[in-house]
């Protein structure tokens, strides 16, 4: 009789704090204050404030909790110039951590980890992937674009899908369209417009003042 108060005694405990942790999750919220804790698992609405910040979410190593944003993002980070100044997003974590489904208008802009759909304004972007149209007044840094890239002082990302407009292009794998002052990238398939272009395998055009690929260099015209 003792054995089985005991179990059930414990069978209750076990599920009291059980659900305690559970309510700690709120499941979807409609207004958030961003960097986020791991409390929050969604936002459908508007989230506000100083960005996304990794370290808010990884409670154990290895362990990760992807939240999601579906709406609109307003970031008013004053100290977004200075994080483009000394932020190097070679060096930062790229673990996908939050997913963006919708519009962001920023003063800052992404670091790593961070994942778009939708369309993004900001001053720099140091995502992990973005598809739809993004425009920064600096610079793009990202693992993977779909859509359209506008950033005056430069683009980057390992596999590029759609066009890129900057000043420098740098794109390992490119399906589309660079345009900008110098272009590069390791394979092309689309074309590269610019002052000089540069590739090692192409198969599109070439069109500047130097082309360079791995069969030919040409002026104007390459192929």
């Amino acid at each position: 009789m003792r054995t089985r108060i005991l179990l059930i005694l414990s069978f209750l405990i076990v599920n009291f704090f059980h659900a305690q942790d559970s309510l700690k999750i709120q499941k979807a919220k409609l207004i958030a204050l961003t960097p986020f804790n791991d409390n929050i698992d969604k936002v459908n609405g508007l989230t506000v404030g100083l960005g996304f910040d990794s370290k808010y979410v990884f409670k154990e190593q290895n362990v990760k909790l992807l939240q999601k944003v579906n709406g609109l993002n307003l970031d008013v980070n004053a100290l977004g110039f200075l994080f483009w100044m000394f932020y190097d997003p070679a060096k930062g974590q790229n673990i996908e951590f939050i997913k963006v489904n919708g519009i962001t208008i920023s003063a800052a802009g992404y670091l790593r980890g961070v994942s778009h759909n939708g369309i993004n304004l900001s001053l720099y972007n140091y995502g992990h992937t973005m598809n739809g149209v993004s425009g920064t007044l600096f610079t793009t840094y990202i693992e993977e674009g779909n859509g359209i890239f506008v950033s005056p002082v430069g683009f980057y990302s390992k596999e590029l899908n759609g066009v890129s407009i900057s000043v420098f292009n740098d794109a390992e794998i490119m399906k589309g369209i660079q345009i900008g002052g110098y272009n590069s990238s390791e394979v092309v398939t689309g074309m590269q417009i610019g002052l000089v272009n540069k590739s090692k395998k192409l198969k599109g055009l070439q069109i500047g003042l130097w082309n360079k690929n791995g069969k030919r260099s040409l002026p104007i015209i390459n192929f």
